[in-house]
Order: C-alpha cells, then sequence, then structure tokens
C-alpha cells in the first residue's frame, strides 16, 4: 500500500471563531452546528491559491478522495485585466483546474491531456510521452468569461486541447471567481504537489503592467476570506434525522439487505435515498454544493453494521495507468482512475478511509475483493496477501447518531471513447447494473470477521 492510503477522519484544526454551516433546506443549525477547519493558508498553499490543501487527512469535507490533493483559489479581477497561470505538470497519475459557481456548481474544466505545452516542453500526460520529461511547463488563461455551452457532466478522454478556461458562471454579477487546481496521486516520494510548485499565477492589467506574486494577489484579493455558500453542502441534524429517522423504516434504514448502489444525479436525488421523493428531471449536471471534479462520476451503495459488521464487495476493475512508482509513461487505460471510499452521510459529507486502483489486488481477470470492517472486526485474511484490500469502517458511521452507517462510494475518472462500462455511460436511476456489468461491486453481508475468514487466503 502506497503512503496516500490514509484512515479517516483526522484530527481538525478549528478556526478561532467557528463557521456554523446554515442547512441547505432553509432551516436553522442547530446549536452543535458543523464547523470548518481552517481552510486558508493550509499546508503548501499560496497567497494565491490560498485554500487548501483539501483531502481526506487535512480538510475533511465535500467527500474527498483520499488519492487527491486540492487548492483553491477564489478572487477578483481588475477592470480589463488577464490573468494567466503558469505552471509544471505534476508527476501524478492526473491533474486538472476547474472553475466553479458560489453554489459549487462546475462552470468550465480542463484535465492535464487537454492543455498544451508551452513551446520547447512537452505534455507527460500523452501517449508516447516521458513521464520523468525534464521541460514540461503550460500556460493556461483563466478567462473573465462564460463558457459557451453547459459543462458535460460525463466527461471522456480524448477531448480537444485549449489552454483558456473559463470563469465566469452564466447571469453571475459578483465578479467572484473559484477555481480549483487537482493532483491525483503524486508519484512515490513527489510529496502533496506531484513534485512541482504550484500554478504561478500572472497578471497583466489593462494598462500593460505585469504583477506576480504578493502585488498580484493584493490586486486580485485572493487572500479575503470568502468562503462559499456552504449551506449547499450539508442539512441541519434536526432535518436530516427527520428524514433518516421517519416511522415504519427498518433500523439499518436506508441500507437494503442487499447492497444497492444508486448513481450522482444531483442533491434532490441524494436525499430521496433517505426521503423517498420521486425526483423528475433528473440531470448529473445538478450536483451542486460538492464542487466535483467533472471528470469523475459516482455511484454509492448505503450499508449497515445492523445486517453484518463485516461486509465484503466484489467486482471487476478497469484497466488503469500504474503511475506511483514512477512507471515511464502513461498508457491508454479503460479508466484514468478508480477508487472505493467509505463515506459518511450527507449530514457532514466526510470520507472515512479509501482505496485506489493501484491499491487493490487483482486477479488475471482483474477480479477484486476489497472488505470493510471497523478495526476490530477486521478479518485475519482481509489483507493484500491474501488477495484482499481493507477499508476502514469508521466509528462515526453516518457522522450523527446511526453509528452503524456507512456510504460505500465509487469512483470511475475519464473513461476512454471506447470503453462503455462506465458511471459515465449511465443515463436513468436504475440502469446501473446493466451499464457496467461485471464492473459494478456486488456487496455480501458477513455475520462476524470469522465467518469470512473461513473463504481462507487467498480468499474468493
Amino acid at each position: 500500500m502506497s503512503p496516500l492510503r490514509v484512515a479517516l477522519p483526522r484530527r481538525w484544526r478549528a478556526l478561532a471563531a467557528p463557521v456554523a454551516v446554515v442547512a441547505m433546506l432553509g432551516g436553522v443549525a442547530p446549536a452543535d452546528a458543523y464547523t470548518l477547519p481552517d481552510l486558508y493558508g493550509g499546508r503548501d498553499s499560496t497567497c494565491f491559491w490560498n485554500v487548501g490543501v483539501i483531502n481526506g487527512g487535512t480538510i475533511n469535507i465535500a467527500y474527498p478522495d483520499a488519492g487527491a490533493n486540492y487548492w483553491a483559489a477564489g478572487y477578483t479581477l481588475p477592470p480589463g485585466a488577464t490573468l494567466r497561470i503558469r505552471g509544471q505538470y505534476p508527476h501524478a497519475r492526473f491533474a486538472s483546474v476547474q472553475s466553479y459557481d458560489l453554489l459549487g456548481v462546475g462552470v468550465d474544466a480542463l484535465n492535464d491531456t487537454m492543455i498544451e505545452p508551452d513551446p520547447g516542453s512537452a505534455n507527460p500526460f500523452r501517449p508516447g510521452v516521458r513521464r520523468t520529461v525534464t521541460r514540461r511547463a503550460f500556460t493556461v488563461t483563466l478567462a473573465d468569461a462564460s463558457p459557451a455551452a453547459v459543462l458535460d457532466p460525463d466527461q471522456r478522454a480524448g477531448k480537444p486541447s485549449r489552454n483558456v478556461l473559463a470563469t465566469k458562471p452564466a447571469g453571475d454579477t459578483t465578479g467572484l471567481h473559484t477555481v480549483l487546481w487537482r493532483v491525483y496521486v503524486p508519484d512515490r516520494g513527489r510529496g502533496l504537489r506531484g513534485g512541482v510548485a504550484l500554478p504561478e499565477p500572472e497578471l497583466t492589467l489593462a494598462d500593460g503592467r505585469v504583477l506576480t506574486g504578493q502585488a498580484l494577489c493584493d490586486a486580485v484579493t485572493s487572500e479575503q476570506r470568502r468562503l462559499p455558500d456552504l449551506s449547499a453542502l450539508l442539512i441541519s441534524r434536526e432535518q436530516y434525522d427527520a428524514i433518516r429517522y421517519r416511522p415504519g423504516v427498518p433500523p439499518y434504514f436506508p441500507a437494503e439487505r442487499r447492497p444497492a448502489w444508486r448513481v450522482q444525479y444531483n442533491r434532490a436525488y441524494l436525499l430521496s435515498l433517505w426521503s423517498g421523493e420521486t425526483i423528475a428531471n433528473l440531470s448529473k449536471g445538478g450536483q451542486a454544493g460538492f464542487f466535483p471534479n467533472v471528470f469523475n462520476q459516482y455511484a454509492r451503495a448505503a450499508i449497515n453494521r445492523k445486517l453484518g459488521p463485516v461486509v465484503a464487495f466484489r467486482g471487476r476493475l478497469p484497466t488503469t495507468p500504474r503511475t506511483y512508482r514512477g512507471e515511464r509513461s502513461l498508457p491508454a487505460t479503460q479508466l484514468r482512475y478508480a477508487s472505493l471510499c467509505m463515506n459518511e452521510s450527507v449530514l457532514t459529507t466526510r470520507v472515512m478511509d479509501c482505496v485506489y486502483d493501484e491499491q487493490i489486488p487483482l486477479d488475471r481477470r482483474r477480479r477484486y475483493l476489497v472488505v470493510t470492517s471497523r478495526t476490530a472486526d477486521r478479518p485475519r485474511n482481509a489483507r493484500r496477501a491474501c488477495g484482499v484490500a481493507w477499508i476502514k469502517w469508521s466509528r462515526r458511521g453516518d457522522g450523527g447518531r446511526d453509528h452503524d452507517f456507512g456510504w460505500m462510494q465509487l469512483r470511475n475518472m475519464l473513461p476512454s471513447p471506447s470503453f462503455h462500462h462506465a458511471i459515465q455511460d449511465t443515463r436513468t436511476p436504475g440502469d446501473e447494473r446493466r451499464v457496467l456489468g461485471s464492473y459494478l461491486p456486488t456487496g455480501t453481508y458477513y455475520a462476524s470477521k470469522r465467518a469470512f475468514e473461513k473463504l481462507g487466503c487467498p480468499a474468493r
């Protein structure tokens, strides 16, 4: 296992004056309201990339992936100014820059392969290019403009290249821009940023003057503590309890005896897992509040220890690159990245623990067995030597009163144009199994760790 695998949550640093998050459904947050860690000026941040680093081990909100690190910038532009970022492609599995509105809805996005390198440099994410190439510079213009089209929520590999990112939400009058820089699975020994600095901003003013460093940050006010509308992320404890503990539901609700997968469409559909509401006009584009990586799509299955303290997921992993040990080049694969994560509920949007593709043992047919349990319930054969990946099931459960809850999440990133068994290929609730086939895991409860240990080593 690589060091990127972390058991969650970690200890949080609270703000000196904690920010209470008001419920997205319009209610008043309770006295023990969720508080945020210090989002600003964290590890490896800069005066421009002033929010971060966000990952499962530090700032744990909006279901981060434990294999990824995120930094955010919030800024305004002087009239007539042009903002560019100049950087180096990281030594990593994936990188992207994406813009959002204040509710966390994606505006525009560029992934690593889409970004043309500077003259004399090469893009190490493109086929046939050495991942260790020395000259790896790029430049992206952060345009104060709205995109020509609505952002496609089912992004695939092979999109046309461009070096302009639109950052202005349609109809926006605030003048505030929000941009995130992501780095997934930095190569071993390369640090959180993938062995390079965060992209450096360069501001050209209307009169031709060029600003960098602190002068630029002052001009675009990037160090002002402008939290996004975090009310879109969470609901209050009272509201959550009202849908979680409805009359007549079983104690393990909303889990089922056979775990059922649901693709993430929008907030209303996500909440309907608890409320039972029928949602019309579903769209994967309506993911307000999560600041999602548009190059991923997600499916989740609710599970509960009341049905068994050990849950095993069996499935087949699409082909993905192996990059952590610094492999020579990035091959053509069915997905760029895949992971399985245990999450808390919509009450907190925290991640508990994850494994990503390189950490999952596979047989010759790329079949896998991933087990989740609390540490005390971990079977002796739930280890790599027995062909099993293990994910820790936190005692926090849903983050509220149900300490037995868990929410297993499957991520698929950037499927190949020729691969059509990805979450990106789903079109309507209920088609998950038909579309993904063997690539969608099946879950099995075990009454005890001993029951699972009877499967032996290797376990099947």
